[in-house]
């Protein structure tokens, strides 16, 4: 009886392991910068209503989603922070609607209106990986999906959530909300590149596969270079062009790193690969990050 009991607390204590694993919370650190941009405008104060949002988004629904949709692909390959994800089991599925059931009911201590915006967030999410649904087979749709909601949908969400409507009239403002949606355009569908035969097995036909290897790098340049003169024009409306520069030297490691990448893998398809998503996405975020934590401490 011991000898059972001691297997089964440890095939529950990998089952759990694996779960945390694909719930893949450091994940949540390249989806922060929308909300510090958002933090720029709001000026929160530092109060339970801004330890409740971020928890929210950080803890709760970003992790919640990424174990939904490792759920439903069942994933064989590497996937976003895991060079070797685990097989998802019941318990993901069972954590990821706990987590989301508790991010709605929590959201309820912000406003009624936050309360709107997360649980549309997490339908969007679960109509976007749902085996039935699947939102994400289709390229134009699935951008869409993450295009909004994890950008723009986020930025608004926390204006209702911690300040007023009245943010919205500001033109700056706007502007840095349509950019936070282009910042996410530009790393999505390098997430998907390497990703094509997978997804070509799962039946889902991605943005990345849609525009090719070299179209995708080229997409993505294209909505960096949008999202960067969104941000000259919303700084630029305030006369305040430094806080442009700064974003501009924050970001040069990373967008020289995207540059040589891209003519590198032009050459030859073999540098893309998990290393390189990885390596890009982490460098891209850690700047965002760090760009819009100097700009809410200056």
């Amino acid at each position: 009886m011991k000898f059972k009991r001691k297997v089964r607390y440890l095939w529950l204590m990998s089952e759990i392991r694996n779960t945390i694993k694909l719930l893949r919370f450091p994940f949540s650190v390249f989806l922060l910068p929308i909300s510090l941009f958002s933090f720029f405008y709001i000026h929160p104060v530092f109060n339970s209503e801004l330890v409740l949002v971020l928890l929210i988004w950080n803890l709760l629904v970003f992790p919640s989603s990424n174990g939904y949709n490792s759920y439903n692909d069942n994933d064989e390959g590497p996937i976003g922070g895991l060079a070797a994800p685990p097989k998802p089991t019941k318990l993901l599925l069972n954590i990821s609607n706990i987590m989301d059931s508790a991010a709605v009911l929590l959201s309820f201590a912000v406003n009624v209106y936050f309360v709107c915006f997360v649980a549309l967030y997490i339908i969007a999410s679960r109509l976007y990986s749902n085996r039935k649904i699947r939102l994400k087979k289709y390229p134009i749709i699935g951008f869409l999906v993450v295009f909004i909601f994890q950008g723009a949908w986020i930025f608004c969400a926390n204006v209702i959530g911690l300040s007023t409507a009245n943010l919205f009239s500001s033109t700056p403002v706007i502007l840095s909300i349509i950019a936070s949606s282009f910042l996410i355009a530009t790393i999505y569908p390098i997430t998907q590149i390497y990703q094509h035969e997978a997804d070509t097995n799962d039946g889902v036909k991605t943005l990345s596969m849609a525009l090719g290897i070299n179209g995708t790098f080229l997409f993505s340049g294209i909505m960096f270079g949008i999202a960067t003169l969104l941000i000259y024009f919303s700084f630029g409306l305030n006369n305040d062009l430094r806080n442009f520069w700064l974003f501009i030297t924050v970001m040069f490691p990373s967008t020289l790193f995207f540059f040589i990448w891209t003519i590198r893998s032009f050459k030859d398809t073999a540098h893309v690969n998990f290393k390189n998503v990885m390596i890009m996405l982490v460098m891209s975020s850690l700047l965002n990050n760090l760009y819009f934590f100097i700009l809410l401490f200056k």
